[in-house]
């Protein structure tokens, strides 16, 4: 019997999933069908290395004892183990065809890309997007993005056909046969250029036919003749040559395109002009000429607007404006507004809105225009605020960085989905003391305005299978309704009175936040993760639930999930989460405070990237509207961080500066309790509030005078003023400075910085004790702790 072909020894060099599809090729050619033959075909042809790295893999059993099938996916998981999903899908999105390459070619690296991506039935629709976003041709992509209903068989139609075109032109141009039909183009296009763009060249100005430009046009504020109306004269009167139409070529041209529109606010008077002048109309839509936004504050409002110096007004869309009504109050206006193509936009109003942006303030005027689109921020805006053209620069040249984190986000959308998550693989248990007497308590009243809202709350926990209603229970604590910022009710039992009393409590120890901070430094940005209900995703086992039940006046309920004001609670849940993330550097976890940063933006996504998978792999869930990602500045545990260091957060410190001065102990405690919560930012902080805390020693009469009152306010001053606080580097020298005095010690810890100064890390001060004072000699050693 003949053979047909010949099989090889594999190549290292070679896939090895093109090999075993060559072998099997092999064996259907020369009708192989057993087995066992084919099992000693491959051994005996795979050569020396392929069979040493098969017979050390199965050691101590032998080649000869396993199927074909098992030899080679050994083979493969040992030299191509799956590679992940998320990683692929990321290369497939980052793709992009490249200069010298056909469209079928990129077409065929992305189906070599979806291998491993497991898109099942959508491949198709992700091919199509991938190649009208890759394209990397502008005229191939916006024929693409006008075709309505484009699947991706058209679209790869569409894109080689133009392709083709485009290379059959450059030939016809080459060979010079064409020269004539160039040259009739060419006139075309001059005398287009000629009346429709601002460049001026002989005979150019639409006002009077110079050779100028037309703002330099001495006849500008001049009344034509013909038409009546200011801006040109009757020679160059369009009104006198076609009635004031469109030219045939000017209505075809705008047909075919919808250019961005750039905008210029008139009076009646000045109407003709407004229809004749032309401005530069920059090209908008391609990644080589992206918009450039920024972020402005607009009475309250965190308004997205792109930069137009184009456009003469700044201006808000329709769809803005109605999510933010409320926010502006606008009045009629005789202004009208333009494109460059003569086209009117409709003005639904005009605001006077206060604008803030980064230290810049002013009150400045904002059209409201009928019409979706970008808001524009125009040069009437420019000239009053002074842009960080800088920080603006960098965020647009981080658009494939934001496409990164995308990719990360849609492969893990499972994470946000708006519903309450499950820890898979734990269950939560309250230890408590099998001689403990059961506590009851009955329900307590509510306050007629909540309970309505405490009924909604108990029907939405039910209905979720947090909480399921008993006849029946021999513990029951009674509730404590919270009202949030939105106004809705958190559901709290006071298990104070109850299970916290008898039960152990888990000692799992929660990080102190110095700590935590201290491993941030070099990070770069940060992304804070927010959890749905945190203490809920954790569900209880079933001797515990009958702990945590609560009284309410629609009955008993019991807990299915762990609740929030049991005191093991926190413990627990630190605990879980730590696990979940164990092994993943920074990663900050603090009960369900969350943090994520890293040294480079690509190490913090691959840190996100992996608590994402984690939490996604475990049932974790987030709300994705209270999540931060990649920002520059975030607020955690009550402190806001960036780059350069810890700072306090303004809202806390107005707040203490609004304090009123106390007028008794109790109150002057809960300032100083208050203050406190900064100590680590304010220096010879003892000092200073000596005056005060002479008012907190026993025997004391209260007695508020001047002194006091000028302490007061000097330690409000120093809290405002308090500067950054740097992240601690191990690598950097630690500089501890002590001080003490009669009534009080204090010490600034800092960093030798690079520049040769000195930062501070925290400053720390306390008053001393009366035992202390007694020392008959005070010495810094001795008392400094």
């Amino acid at each position: 019997m003949p053979t047909y072909g010949k099989l090889d020894s594999f190549d290292e060099s070679e896939d090895w999933t093109q090999y075993v599809e060559r072998m099997e090729h092999y064996f259907n050619a020369n009708e192989i069908d057993e087995e066992d033959q084919k099992r000693d075909i491959f051994l005996s042809v795979c050569g020396k290395n392929t069979y040493k790295l098969i017979r050390d893999l199965l050691a101590p059993a032998k080649p000869g004892t396993k199927s074909l099938a098992d030899l080679t996916k050994l083979v493969k998981d040992h030299r191509d183990p799956v590679p992940s999903e998320i990683i692929q899908r990321f290369k497939f999105n980052s793709r992009t065809r490249h200069s010298d390459e056909s469209v079928r070619t990129f077409i065929a690296a992305l189906r070599s890309l979806t291998e491993h991506c497991n898109y099942g039935d959508t491949l198709n629709a992700m091919l199509r997007d991938r190649l009208v976003v890759g394209i990397k041709s502008d005229r191939i992509q916006r024929r693409l993005l006008a075709e309505p209903n484009l699947t991706f068989e058209k679209a790869l139609e569409i894109a080689t056909a133009m392709e083709t075109a485009e290379k059959n032109a450059q030939d016809i141009q080459a060979s010079g046969t064409n020269g004539t039909f160039q040259k009739q183009i060419n006139k075309v296009s001059k005398s287009y250029t000629r009346n429709n763009s601002g460049n001026s060249k002989q005979g150019d100005c639409y006002r009077c036919g110079g050779n100028h430009l037309a703002a330099e046009c001495r006849f500008k504020d001049a009344k034509c003749h013909s038409c009546k109306k200011k801006g040109h004269i009757a020679k160059k009167c369009r009104s006198k040559s076609d009635n004031g139409k469109l030219s045939e070529n000017h209505r075809e041209f705008k047909s075919r395109f919808k250019p961005r529109a750039h905008f210029m606010e008139q009076d009646e008077t000045s109407e003709s002009e407004s229809e004749n002048e032309v401005y530069s109309v920059f090209h908008f839509g391609n990644k080589s000429n992206e918009a450039y936004k920024v972020q402005i504050n607009v009475n309250e409002c965190e308004i997205a607007m792109e930069i137009d110096t184009g456009a003469s007004v700044s201006i808000m869309s329709e769809d803005t404006y109605k999510e933010y009504k409320s926010k502006f109050r606008i009045e009629p206006t005789s202004a009208k507004l333009r494109t460059y193509m003569g086209e009117q936009i409709p003005v639904i109003g005009r605001a006077i809105v206060n604008v803030n942006y980064k230290k810049e303030r002013a009150k400045l005027p904002l059209l409201i225009v009928k019409r979706k689109g970008p808001n524009l921020l125009g040069r009437d805006w420019l000239n009053k605020l002074q842009l960080d053209w800088k920080d603006i620069f960098s965020v647009v040249g981080s658009d494939n960085q934001s496409s990164d984190l995308n990719v990360i986000l849609e492969a893990n959308k499972e994470v946000f989905k708006d519903e309450l998550g499950t820890v898979k693989g734990m269950k939560a248990k309250i230890y408590v003391d099998e001689s403990a007497v059961p506590k009851y308590f009955k329900a307590r009243p509510l306050p007629y305005a909540l309970k309505d809202k405490v009924e909604m709350e108990l029907e939405r926990l039910e209905k979720e299978g947090q909480i399921q209603q008993v006849e029946f229970s021999d513990w029951a604590a009674p509730i404590v309704p919270v009202v949030k910022e939105n106004g809705s009710i958190r559901i709290c039992g006071d298990y104070k009175v109850t299970v916290n009393a008898v039960s152990k409590l888990d000692n799992y120890p929660i990080p102190k936040t110095e700590d935590l901070y201290a491993t941030l430094g070099g990070g770069q940005e940060y992304t804070k993760l927010d959890l749905n209900q945190a203490y809920q995703q954790i569900e209880l086992d079933e001797d515990s639930k009958r702990y945590v039940t609560i009284n309410t006046h629609k009955g008993l309920f019991r807990y299915n999930r762990l609740p929030y004001g049991v005191a093991s609670s926190p413990g627990i849940f630190q605990r879980t989460l730590e696990n979940v993330v164990q092994g993943i550097a920074n990663v900050l976890v603090r009960v369900d405070d969350i943090l994520i940063t890293g040294k480079t933006r690509e190490e913090h996504l691959n840190t996100l990237s992996e608590v994402l998978s984690r939490f996604k792999r475990i049932g974790i869930r987030l709300k994705k509207q209270k999540c931060v990602f990649m920002a520059e500045e975030v607020v955690y545990l009550g402190f806001k961080i960036n780059k350069h260091g810890i700072y306090p957060v303004e809202s806390k410190v107005e707040a203490i500066d609004k304090a009123p001065s106390p007028t008794n102990v109790t109150e002057l405690k809960a300032y100083l309790g208050m203050l406190n919560y900064y100590n680590r930012f304010l220096a010879n902080l003892s000092h200073l509030l000596k005056p005060l805390h002479v008012l907190l020693q026993k025997d004391t009469k209260w007695s508020w005078e001047k002194e006091q009152e000028k302490a007061f306010i000097e330690s409000k001053q120093l809290l405002k003023s308090a500067s950054v606080l740097v992240h601690f580097d191990p690598k950097k020298k630690l500089i501890l400075a002590c001080d003490a005095s009669p009534y009080g010690l204090g010490a600034v810890l800092s960093h030798k910085m690079d520049d040769g100064s000195d930062k501070p890390i925290a400053y720390t001060s306390r008053t001393l004790t009366s035992a202390e004072k007694n020392y008959s000699v005070l010495e810094k050693e001795r008392v400094w702790p």
